[in-house]
C-alpha cells in the first residue's frame, strides 16, 4: 500500500468598495478575523493586495477590489491560486 498524504484545502475571498485607504484598512482587518490555513494563505497575499490598491489609485476615486484565493497543501510545495480584480469606480454616487 502507498503512503496516504493528508491534503489541506484552504480558501478565502474578499470584496470591498471604497476609498483606497479604507479598502487597505479593510484588507488588513480581514486578516484578524481569519484563522487556520486560510489565514496563512491570505496573509501571504495581503501585502501584495494592499500595495496594488495603494499604488494604482488616487485617494479621491473609490476603488473596487475583489480577490479570492484557493490552495491545497499536502507536502512541501503548496499549490496556491489567486484571482484579483482591482478597478477604479467613476461616476456620481447618488
Amino acid at each position: 500500500m502507498g503512503v496516504v498524504k493528508s491534503i489541506i484545502i484552504m480558501s478565502w475571498s474578499v470584496n470591498f468598495i471604497g476609498k483606497p485607504e479604507k479598502v487597505s484598512e479593510a484588507l488588513m482587518a480581514q486578516s484578524a478575523q481569519m484563522n487556520g490555513d486560510s489565514k496563512v494563505e491570505y496573509d501571504a497575499a495581503l501585502p501584495h493586495l494592499v500595495a496594488l490598491v495603494n499604488e494604482n489609485f488616487g485617494n479621491d476615486s473609490p476603488v473596487k477590489l475583489a480577490a479570492s484565493g484557493h490552495g491545497t497543501a499536502g507536502g512541501t510545495n503548496p499549490n496556491r491560486y489567486l484571482t484579483v480584480t482591482c478597478e477604479p469606480i467613476y461616476g456620481l454616487l447618488v
